[in-house]
């Protein structure tokens, strides 16, 4: 939950996350992650969005792009903390935690629930694995399955490794499981060691710069969100202002 093998993260934030999990429900969109910001580009007017535009420089009223220069009232930086520290260097820089996801096809399911499965062994090699598509019947065509299995750390092992983990774990043979693809992400979460008090950090940094991401709350998908919610309230009062 928090990639963080050492267990080293506040347990404060630890805390904030268990008391979400215990008042809300887990779950993943159906139409898969990039569903989360569509929804959010969705009320937007045509054409207001521009992509594959990469950001060289940040500055109050102004934001330099490889295709020009844009001027405004607001600068938001809603990027991964490594990326958006390198925008705006006045932010503290963040330690990551990486993480990694093996995605594997089988037409048998190794469990008949949607649940995460952990290591009770305690290898400590397999962060936890789940039939995904037990969540997600969109995630697999009829009669398949979609197993995703992660691991903490910057080296993950061979396949062929977490395939032999896979076949302990669930207690049956893996050999016809198809390996559909491996997906790294260096970056994936911020550290969040003690002391960790004052969890919700300013989105607000003056002269009409913002920042949002999970950096500036709680380390996840909701802390992003939560963040994202705080940096329009506050961008809307300036200009109101």
């Amino acid at each position: 939950m928090l990639l963080d093998r050492e267990l080293a993260t506040s347990s404060h934030v630890l805390a904030v996350i268990l008391r979400s999990f215990a008042r809300g429900r887990i779950g993943v969109p159906a139409r898969g992650m990039g569903a989360l910001p569509q929804a959010v580009a969705a009320p937007l007017p045509a054409g207001s969005i521009a992509l594959r535009t990469p950001v060289t420089r940040v500055t109050p009223g102004r934001v330099r792009t490889e295709a020009g220069e844009i001027t405004c009232r607001a600068v938001v930086v809603a990027a991964d903390p490594p990326a958006a520290a390198t925008l705006l260097p006045t932010l503290d820089r963040v330690r990551m935690h990486a993480y990694t996801t093996y995605y594997h096809r089988t037409e048998t399911a190794p469990l008949d629930e949607p649940i995460l499965l952990l290591d009770g062994d305690r290898r400590e090699l397999v962060a936890n694995t789940v039939v995904l598509s037990h969540a997600a019947p969109t995630y697999a065509p009829a009669g398949q399955h979609l197993v995703a299995t992660s691991v903490v750390g910057p080296q993950p092992p061979p396949e062929r490794v977490i395939r032999g983990e896979l076949a302990r774990l669930y207690g049956r043979s893996t050999a016809d499981w198809t390996h559909l693809t491996t997906v790294e992400v260096p970056d994936a979460l911020p550290a969040a060691p003690p002391p960790q008090s004052r969890l919700r950090k300013p989105v607000a940094l003056g002269d009409g710069l913002f920042v949002a991401g999970d950096h500036r709350d709680s380390p996840s998908i909701q802390g992003a969100l939560a963040s994202g919610w705080r940096t329009a309230g506050a961008v809307l009062d300036e200009l109101r202002g």
